[in-house]
Formats: structure tokens, sequence, C-alpha cells
């Protein structure tokens, strides 16, 4: 695997993740609107918008996970070429 290639597959992988976690976030935010107010303890007199809040936490937690797993597979591969390449001489 290319440094180039490595660096597309986490850049795929944290962006694919980003989506998703948008998609997630964002219906949490409809299907369950009070459920941030609740986790993060927000009094009721304090106006938040569920949607900017479920998409906003989505598309950041999303892409952090993207960024590991893609880190992730790109290390176990390089790893495992390694083993590879050693095993041949």
């Amino acid at each position: 695997m290319t440094i180039l290639r490595g660096f597309l597959l986490t850049l795929t992988s944290s962006i694919a993740f980003g989506g998703l976690g948008a998609l997630l976030g964002y219906l949490l935010a409809v299907i369950l609107p009070d459920y941030y107010r609740t986790l993060f303890r927000i009094p009721p007199e304090i106006p938040i918008d569920p949607v900017q809040v479920g998409l906003g936490l989505g598309i950041t937690q999303g892409f952090a996970a993207g960024l590991i797993v893609g880190l992730v597979i790109v290390v176990t591969v390089a790893w495992y070429n390694a083993r590879v390449a050693d095993a041949r001489r």
C-alpha cells in the first residue's frame, strides 16, 4: 500500500463515517428531540435546536470514528505487508 492510497483510504473512511454520523444524529434529533437536552442536562429554559446539535455531534463523532477505523486498516495492512516481506527472505 502506498502512502497516497493509505491517505485516501483514511480520508474516505472519515468522510463516509462522518456522513453516517450526521444521518444518525439527525434522525435521533428528529425522533427523540429531548435526547440531547437530557444527555447534557440542559435546562428547559435554555433554547437549543436539537437538529443542529445532532448534526454537529454526528459529523464530528462520525469523522473521528472513521479516522480511527481508517488508520487501523492502514496500520494493519502495513504490518501484514511487512510480515509477508520478512517471510519471503
